[in-house]
């Protein structure tokens, strides 16, 4: 079966599938590599798999992730590695200006781009233009960065794209380090903020988002979730 991502229901049913094929292989995913080799995991594995591939030439082993198979495997070998590059989803760069042909990305100012190097001036920018398109695009009026660091995502949300934005992370320096800088960018805007109607951002304290989790009462309009840098699990768990 072929997969799409043209719409948000076909993108849906290319994740449950996704899903749906894992399953069964959770416990060894969940394993630690330690648990893996204690509890001889790989015992789990169909025993014919394990014979066929234990003699495999190296080189053809390493074509695995590519899908390729060879012809005196067993049947539900083939199919197993056919279904999981099925499933694969793309990794083509996305072109921006179709997906949201509203975008208009701005450069930072020089008060906002305090204590960012060249290339996180540079994600900002177009990862800030891009929730800001977003937003606009689907009504959301808060906007909620997990794993905000320092603030520079959030910050120019606020200050430069007029958005209420709720920062989130789990380090308590990085909320007094956040408020800092917050507090110097706020005296250079405040008379341009007075002129307009902008949103205050909320950056006293943040919090750790596993201990004190914001309240569902304080969520009322539609959200958008943000993350610079959502590496390891934090994706994951941003969706949970």
């Amino acid at each position: 079966m072929a997969y799409s991502c043209n719409t948000a229901n076909e993108t849906l049913e290319w994740i449950n599938a996704i899903i749906a094929f894992l399953k069964p292989f959770k416990p060894l995913m969940d394993a630690h590599v330690v648990n893996f080799f204690k509890d001889k995991l790989w015992e789990s594995i169909d025993k014919q798999w394990m014979d066929c591939l234990c003699v495999e030439p190296v080189k053809n082993l390493l074509k695995l992730p590519s899908g390729v198979i060879q012809d005196h495997w067993p049947t539900s070998l083939k199919e197993f590695i056919l279904t999981l590059r099925s499933l694969v989803l793309p990794r083509d760069q996305g072109d921006l200006r179709m997906m949201l042909p509203d975008l208009h990305t701005n450069s930072i100012s020089s008060v906002l781009a305090q204590g960012m190097n060249l290339k996180k001036k540079h994600e900002v920018e177009i990862l800030a233009a891009i929730v800001k398109s977003v937003a606009e695009s689907v009504g959301a009026q808060t906007i909620v960065d997990v794993g905000a660091g320092q603030g520079y995502l959030a910050q120019v949300l606020t200050f430069q794209y007029q958005l209420s934005v709720v920062a989130i992370d789990a380090s308590s320096h990085h909320g007094t380090v956040t408020n800092a800088r917050a507090g110097r960018i706020r005296k250079h805007y405040a008379a341009k903020m007075r002129k307009s109607h902008p949103n205050k951002l909320s950056l006293e304290g943040l919090q750790d988002v596993g201990t004190h989790p914001p309240c569902k009462s304080e969520f009322k309009s539609s959200l958008v979730l943000a993350g610079l840098h959502a590496c390891g699990d934090l994706s994951v768990t941003m969706l949970r």
